[in-house]
């Protein structure tokens, strides 16, 4: 059933209206604004065109990299923003917009009319949004499925989960016993480690220094001190929910979004580990 088409589902009916600043807006108003509209993204719009992207992951990646003396208040979303976002007409349809989110490597895209004008905006949970309700019975979680999972056992230093996402840039890991999935650990569940190890995201840094992150780099290997204290299952979210590889990947996709996750343990016989599902797949699965 690869290659469906959904008559009159385009990137126009997707869209919702994005919040949106100036490029001289500072960082602070673009943090506000995320937190009052529960949003991750800022289109920055000048004459009523998108001039840039915000994202939460822009700002972390700036402040990490930069250690800026100025507050947040003193800093524009110029000097932050992602220039030249990828746009799509109003007519694109999801496939070519699926296809486009993974050429690119991106998690939304914005909607432009004939003249280049900002019409909206949608992101890679849209689209999954859109798969579990126009797509269901078009695929099983098995064709598209990841197989390839890195996993740690619950008495695992954290630092090996933080290590394994950080060499295989991945966002995250599957906490098994005895084979089968008992927890697991999301890169936004590290953060707060992180901060008490001194270092932001994974494989991102406090300092520019390069004297300081070489002895951080090193911290990755030779964990001292409270890192040794801190293990998976103390950060793990525990009895994640799971998919199996002949359900519907609609089901799958709407687990997801209920809930708030980007990714689903997959299991078969006896209940062990064969792979995982993420939104990423429901997108390679739009694109078939």
């Amino acid at each position: 059933m690869d290659g469906l088409y959904v008559a009159g589902l385009d990137a126009g009916h997707l869209m919702r209206k994005p919040i949106t600043l100036a490029p001289d807006s500072t960082v602070l108003e673009a943090r506000d604004l995320m937190i009052k509209y529960n949003v991750s993204r800022i289109v920055v719009s000048r004459d009523g065109r998108a001039a840039g992207l915000l994202t939460e992951k822009d700002i972390a990646r700036f402040l990490y990299k930069e250690v800026p003396a100025r507050s947040l208040g003193e800093i524009t979303l110029d000097e932050v923003m992602t220039r030249n976002p990828v746009t799509v007409g109003e007519d694109a349809d999801l496939k070519s917009c699926a296809q486009t989110m993974l050429d690119r490597g991106i998690s939304s895209l914005l909607v432009v009319d004939a003249k280049k004008k900002l019409k909206g905006i949608f992101t890679k949970s849209d689209l999954v949004d859109a798969y579990v309700q126009h797509y269901a019975g078009a695929h099983k979680v098995g064709k598209f499925m990841t197989e390839k999972v890195w996993t740690v056992s619950p008495d695992e230093p954290i630092h090996m989960a933080m290590l394994l996402m950080n060499m295989h840039r991945v966002s995250r890991i599957v906490v098994v016993r005895f084979g089968r999935p008992v927890g697991i650990i999301a890169s936004r569940d590290l953060l707060p480690v992180g901060a008490v190890f001194g270092t932001g995201t994974v494989g991102s840094y406090w300092t520019a220094r390069p004297d300081i992150i070489a002895k951080k780099r090193q911290e990755w290997f030779i964990p001292s001190g409270i890192k040794t204290a801190f293990v998976a299952s103390d950060v793990m979210t525990r009895d994640p929910l799971v998919a199996r590889v002949n359900d519907d990947l609609a089901d799958a996709a709407y687990a997801m979004v209920r809930n708030r996750i980007s990714g689903l343990p997959v299991v078969g016989r006896k209940n062990r580990l064969v792979g995982i599902v993420t939104k990423t797949d429901v997108i390679r699965a739009l694109a078939a």
